[in-house]
């Protein structure tokens, strides 16, 4: 049995700025806190793209720095405002002063894990373009603090939010343009509610939940909780009887399972369950495990108990 446990993030450290003001009620300190976005985008505002990430190739940035012209010619009233260094800034400085977009993208270097939520709350899209990622953090921050996402689909991203939160992208210049387009034209039709991403993300990612389903992992494995209470076995539902505490799914239960870890990987995890399932058959015809010798366990010796020291003569010391 394999226990998945996601990453989580600290949402109050996350909010979105219309957050702020309505559950708190407190008086912007920030700058950032001032100047954010409006609530509702008419077709004359200008749409801001926050891409915070380290530059490198592993991370999209040549993808981005091809993107970047032709999302900016295909919508006019957009900016882009990026946060990171690495080696692929020169890189992307040059497309700048190639393309004259000085004014359209906001470069800010490095900036600090604190200043993160302070970037983010100035824009209204989060693009992500990286190539490989296993989960990816950033999206679900952005997403907390009332962004909209446009990501690629690789790596364990389309698995980390859910749908109408984000639009997917295949790792391609084309199909990034297409979907990032495609986000300003949702935002500026009103057809996405970023105001209820907070709460939403605030329930899906939590430190506590984290913690309750590792001390649980734990429980299980030291058997402080019942086999059947950890892996949910119940007489009559399936499992093997075996007298194991750790007890086998039959393989349509397995399968069962396997298809509802994503939409893509449920199905390539079947596949891959399916195709080792026959080779094991296969093998159990052609070498059946009757015919294989069992190495016998080698005795060991037991440990040789150390000479006890009797008071008479500890006292003669």
């Amino acid at each position: 049995m394999v226990s998945v446990i996601p990453n989580a993030v600290v949402a109050e450290n996350f909010r979105p700025l219309s957050y702020s003001s309505r559950a708190i009620d407190q008086i912007p300190t920030s700058p950032a806190d001032q100047q954010g976005p409006p609530t509702s985008i008419g077709p004359d505002d200008t749409i801001t793209i926050v891409v915070i990430s380290r530059l490198f190739y592993n991370k999209g940035t040549d993808l981005l720095i091809a993107a970047i012209p032709r999302i900016l010619a295909l919508n006019p009233k957009t900016r882009f405002i990026i946060a990171g260094s690495g080696p692929k800034a020169i890189d992307l400085e040059q497309m700048l002063e190639r393309n004259v977009l000085q004014d359209k993208v906001e470069m800010l270097g490095s900036v600090r894990h604190e200043e993160v939520r302070d970037v983010m709350v100035r824009g209204h899209i989060y693009l992500h373009p990286s190539l490989t990622e296993a989960f990816g953090t950033v999206i679900v921050e952005a997403a907390s603090c009332g962004l909209y996402v446009v990501c690629t689909r690789v790596g364990g991203i389309p698995e980390v939010l859910p749908q109408h939160m984000t639009t997917f992208a295949k790792p391609e210049e084309d199909d990034l343009v297409v979907a990032t387009s495609k986000a300003i034209a949702a935002l500026r039709s009103n057809k996405v509610r970023t105001d209820r991403f907070h709460d939403q993300v605030k329930m899906m990612y939590s430190w506590r939940d984290v913690a309750e389903r590792t001390e649980r992992v734990y429980q299980g494995i030291t058997g402080d909780i019942s086999p059947e209470e950890f892996y949910g076995y119940y007489p009559g539902q399936g499992w093997e009887a075996s007298g194991d505490r750790v007890r086998s799914f039959a393989l349509i239960d397995r399968l069962k399972r396997y298809y509802g870890c994503g939409v893509w990987a449920g199905k390539l995890f079947c596949l891959c369950v399916v195709i080792d399932f026959l080779i094991y058959v296969f093998l159990e015809m052609w070498f059946p495990r009757a015919n294989i010798d069992i190495a016998r366990s080698w005795p060991k010796k037991p440990p040789a108990e150390k000479p006890r020291t009797s008071n008479a003569a500890r006292s003669s010391r």
